[in-house]
């Protein structure tokens, strides 16, 4: 072999080691998520953006039908963090897990309520169906907190597990169920045999809806990850409040949606401050979510709140971008 052959041949084969190695180094989490939807579709545009990568961090996205699932995936330590309902991560610490909060994507509500026309109110959905995700998943803690302000009693409610957004809204529509929550859908308003009874947000300002929940020992060995994680995660949820247009055109690549209908999506969601812009966990609305599953009975006992929060890694992983506040609702 010529001379200027073997040093090209040693050129590419360092190439190469230091390409495999760089590789080797970058860590790795598994995330839970719930079902695919705008609700979790920053997770993937934070992906195919780059998000993660630029942040030195690689992200494999398992997205799971139910809360309930999601959460056992995590017990079982299939994931390594789960973006998962704040009232399951609350039962599952009074059960003994050794769980930890590090944050929050969404800490807002983006439901709205619907129901066949023949309903007109919450006072009317005893004796009917509603559709829900799982025992103990948002969708069934939310219709019990509503059902609690009003006093109503929740066993006069057939609960139907029928599975995520997408499919009690189809279920709703075939009138296979009679009520359901679900993301606001610019379809389902326009179905003559439904309602919208309310967005839930307005009734409900203090639910916390997500948390980011990892297992302690994850989160002592995990901690850089976690932040270069959380991070993208943030920076992400800016880019998409900051640019309508081109989110909207990144999300369609993954949901089966018009540009219209996730437009409509989209506001909503900016007016319901869904998305979490600092990653950040309010005090307040987890001791009502304690609060509340304690009186639904979704929490067999209390937990100590200080404990369970972890918030000094989402400070850190956001110290180097700052804190912003939130576009002014229109």
């Amino acid at each position: 072999m010529r001379p200027q052959a073997v040093i090209q041949f040693a050129v590419a084969i360092f190439a190469v080691l230091t390409i495999n190695t760089a590789a080797a180094q970058t860590p790795t989490l598994k995330v839970g998520l719930p079902s695919l939807s705008v609700f979790t579709i920053v997770h993937r545009v934070a992906q195919d953006l780059g998000y993660f990568d630029r942040e030195g961090v690689r992200v494999e996205i398992n997205h799971f039908e139910s809360g309930s699932v999601n959460m056992r995936a995590l017990l079982a330590r299939a994931v390594d963090v789960s973006d998962v309902e704040t009232a399951l991560i609350l039962g599952a610490v009074g059960n003994g897990a050794d769980l930890r909060v590090i944050g929050t994507h969404c800490q807002g509500l983006h439901f709205a309520l619907y129901a066949k026309k023949d309903i007109k109110n919450l006072q009317e959905l005893p004796g009917r169906t509603f559709g829900i995700s799982g025992i103990g998943g948002l969708p069934h803690v939310v219709i019990l907190a509503l059902l609690e302000r009003q006093r109503l009693d929740p066993d006069k409610v057939q609960m139907l597990t029928v599975g995520g957004t997408g499919a009690r809204l189809k279920a709703l529509a075939a009138g296979k169920i009679d009520a359901t929550l679900g993301e606001f859908s610019p379809t389902i308003e326009a179905e003559p045999g439904l309602r919208r009874l309310m967005i839930v947000s307005q009734e409900l300002p203090l639910y916390m809806a997500q948390g980011l929940a990892v297992w302690g020992d994850t989160l002592a060995t995990r901690r850089d990850a976690l932040e270069r994680w959380q991070r993208g995660l943030v920076k992400a949820t800016r880019w998409a409040y900051d640019n309508k247009p081109e989110f909207i055109a990144a999300a369609r690549k993954h949901l089966p949606s018009s540009t219209e209908e996730l437009s409509s999506v989209y506001d909503s969601y900016v007016q319901a401050r869904v998305w979490a812009i600092n990653g950040e966990l309010d005090p307040n609305r987890l001791a009502y979510m304690q609060e509340l599953g304690l009186k639904t009975k979704t929490q067999s006992k209390t937990v100590n709140l200080n404990s369970l929060v972890a918030a000094d890694l989402t400070e850190r992983a956001i110290q180097p971008i700052g804190r912003r506040d939130y576009p002014a609702r229109r």
